[in-house]
């Protein structure tokens, strides 16, 4: 049996996020917070679709979203392409702004996805490849 890593589990505020992606505005550069962390939401288009293909960065479901610090609010830009359904946009934007919280609060890099997948995966059920 493999020795399980010790790691201390952050709170994950779960029921604010789920009525923060509730109550959020889908339009391009929308300011918005979560667990103290600042985020600006970036819709983009076709151009950045066809740039993130190019560069081999879309998903397994052929969609482009990702986070990155932010030079306009104290905290992060997530990206979504705007074809994505909305439906759609609330998992993949629950996920993004785990990830980046996580990262804020100083979680181990290579743990972020991992849990954040497991709690979108929890709340949203497991996606079918």
């Amino acid at each position: 049996m493999e020795k399980q890593e010790n790691i201390q589990l952050p709170e994950i505020k779960i029921d604010q996020l789920l009525e923060l992606l509730d109550t959020l505005e889908w339009e391009n550069h929308y300011e918005f917070e979560y667990d103290g962390v600042e985020f600006l939401l970036i819709i983009t288009d076709t151009e950045e679709l066809q740039k993130a293909e190019k560069e081999g960065t879309l998903d397994e479901h052929g969609e482009f979203a990702e986070f990155s610090a932010s030079d306009l609010v104290d905290g992060f830009d997530i990206y979504l392409h705007d074809t994505i359904p909305i439906g759609r946009r609330k998992r993949i934007l629950f996920h993004e702004i785990l990830e980046a919280t996580l990262g804020r609060k100083g979680f181990p890099l290579d743990k972020i996805h991992e849990i954040a997948s497991r709690e979108e995966n929890k709340v949203f059920g497991q996606e079918k490849k």
